[in-house]
């Protein structure tokens, strides 16, 4: 066993007739002028977007790394230690976590998606050797030439192609008849992203909970 994927949670909040996010277009003394404030009588609220024409997608991500430690002076102990004080016997666990805040405006089209903003926030376990320098050379690169967070590294990388499908899923939606129904499909959309759970699982499925990446089993 070497690396499970300790948990997935997913938070959403939604909060109606926001303002963010704005910007203005006035005409001024020297011509136009683009402002994230009201900046005059004339001053036309705009939609800024990129040069691709679509929504930007850049959810948050955070990545917290703990460490326990480990002693040993051979190749054995070493891996004895991993099993005795690992997370639950384990040699590294990812812990992810998806929440999603929307903000809504009214148009002419009725209620519409005015921003969003996904964050997928990670709890990483990992080994900490504390006693390497007491080990032979040869078991030292041996760890650093074969101990990779490559699994670990997978599972945060899955939750955050979660966000940004999520806030991808929730700018695309359009106008609906009233915010209680934008919410109800921005809600359909977050219901949907626990099948990313399932390709959590299947990660580990398919890299024998990472027996079959770099790891210091190998």
């Amino acid at each position: 066993r070497l690396a499970q994927h300790a948990c997935a949670a997913l938070a959403f909040a939604i909060a109606p007739g926001s303002a963010q996010s704005q910007m203005y277009l006035c005409e001024g003394a020297h011509g136009k002028v683009y402002s994230d404030v009201p900046c005059g009588s004339d001053a036309r609220r705009i939609e800024v977007r990129p040069s691709g024409g679509s929504a930007s997608v850049n959810p948050d991500a955070s990545v917290e790394t703990q460490y326990y430690k480990i002693c040993a002076t051979n190749y054995p102990a070493l891996l004895a230690s991993i099993k005795a004080r690992g997370p639950e016997g384990w040699w590294g666990t990812a812990c992810t976590k998806i929440t999603c805040q929307m903000t809504t405006r009214t148009t002419a089209a009725g209620c519409a998606v005015q921003s969003v903003r996904a964050s997928a926030a990670s709890k990483v376990s990992l080994p900490r050797w504390s006693n390497r320098h007491e080990a032979p050379a040869r078991l030292q690169e041996r760890w650093d030439g074969n101990f990779r967070e490559l699994h670990e590294r997978g599972h945060v990388q899955i939750s955050l192609a979660g966000a940004r499908d999520l806030e991808r899923a929730i700018l695309q939606l359009p106008p609906q008849a009233s915010c209680a129904l934008l919410q109800g499909e921005a809600k359909r959309h977050q219901e949907s992203l626990c099948l990313r759970r399932e390709r959590q699982v299947a990660y580990d499925l398919e890299t024998d909970h990472g027996l079959k990446q770099w790891t210091p089993y190998r």
